[in-house]
């Protein structure tokens, strides 16, 4: 029996840490910014102990993949034993299945304090407190199967807290199929909370909580940056999950359409409404208007020059130009046909000939919009 305390538990869920990833969308702060995570590693322990939590569950993903380097390993048993002594619940996730001479067998994982459990088998876990936990450890990166569907329905007489603790998808978004988990699992289970990882931010579907990556990921994420604070008063009792913030770093994307002086005043103002910007991934693509004025073009330089001394990591983007129609009608029929055939080659990681050959080693996030902006621009064009 593990944990501690009276009837009703109270315990810390988070998700999604990824230790070791490699950031490279931060370019020169890459390395700062996986040294955040473990800072905000050690957030989510002191929220721990603040919260006089009974114990916590990482559901999922706690590291990258199972090649991260040996470094990333310690300092992740390291930020662990900050948790001391309560108890730590980790999950294979898909990131870091469950698997033969993986990074769970390491001798710099086997240092983890006795206080870390990893959860290896679907079974159940008596907890004190009359609760128990039903894990669903991951043993592949992908499958069509639901982990959960093996968790056992409430037997008569079973009056204890269950807990379901998985990594999947809830078909948040739609063509989802990694892993899927049914909706009313929570409900058909008889569970009275669901764990779960993978999605990066906080979602509240009753009794299923996401609680999303600790520490943001990438601009496109969702309330990001959090973990779940949940008490339970009895078996039956709709949990009480109060959402904290740990995440160190703030992410923001701007998009202004640019014709004169106003809207660049309109950008600068958006960037002062975040406050102090030395904790800020900010991303600027301004769409610049054939007919802008000079002196935006003036001032929209000086803007860049004065956030970059101030943002912890800028990318700045002017290749959104919108150019008047006439050019457009004036490039060869089939030109811009074959330039959008030559990107969705790169999509699929094929090399085209041509100019379209250095798109290959951009990242596919910014082809994809390249192919949207060309679409845009051609919509009244024959390509």
């Amino acid at each position: 029996m593990i944990g501690g305390g009276c009837l009703a538990i109270r315990f810390l869920h988070t998700s999604d840490w990824q230790m070791g990833m490699k950031a490279l969308q931060a370019g020169e702060k890459a390395k700062e910014l996986r040294s955040k995570r473990y800072d905000s590693a050690a957030q989510v322990a002191a929220i721990a102990k603040r919260e006089l939590v009974d114990f916590v569950i990482i559901a999922g993903d706690l590291f990258e993949h199972h090649d991260v380097d040996e470094s990333v390993v310690r300092k992740t048993v390291a930020v662990l034993d900050e948790f001391a002594p309560i108890t730590v619940f980790i999950l294979p996730g898909n990131h870091d299945p469950l698997i033969a001479g993986g990074v769970w067998d390491r001798k710099s994982w086997q240092k983890a304090g006795k206080h870390v459990i990893l959860l290896k088998e679907r079974a159940e876990v008596p907890l004190e407190n009359n609760a128990v936990l039903y894990p669903s450890p991951l043993s592949q990166k992908q499958s069509n199967l639901d982990p959960t569907e093996w968790i056992p329905k409430r037997e008569p007489g079973d009056d204890r807290i269950r807990i379901g603790v998985a990594h999947g998808s809830l078909g948040i978004l739609p063509g989802q199929t990694n892993f899927p988990i049914a909706e009313s699992r929570a409900r058909e289970a008889s569970l009275d909370y669901l764990a779960l990882g993978d999605w990066h931010g906080f979602v509240e579907r009753g009794d299923t909580v996401y609680p999303g990556t600790m520490e943001q990921t990438s601009f496109d994420e969702l309330d990001p940056g959090n973990v779940a604070i949940v008490e339970i008063s009895d078996a039956g009792a709709k949990p009480v999950v109060t959402k904290k913030r740990v995440g160190l770093l703030k992410w923001s994307e701007h998009r202004p359409e640019i014709h004169d002086e106003t809207d660049v005043d309109k950008l600068r103002e958006s960037l002062a409404s975040n406050g102090s910007l030395d904790n800020h991934m900010v991303r600027v693509a301004p769409i610049i208007h054939p007919d802008v004025s000079e002196g935006a073009m003036l001032r929209l330089a000086e803007l860049r020059e004065e956030i970059l001394d101030e943002v912890f990591y800028l990318d700045w983007d002017e290749e959104t130009v919108i150019p008047p129609m006439n050019i457009l009608v004036s490039i060869p029929e089939g030109m811009l046909a074959r330039i959008d055939s030559d990107l969705d080659a790169v999509l699929q990681q094929k090399i085209p000939e041509g100019p379209c050959r250095v798109a290959a080693s951009r990242d596919p996030e910014i082809v994809r919009e390249a192919r949207s902006l060309l679409r845009k621009l051609t919509s009244e064009v024959k390509i």
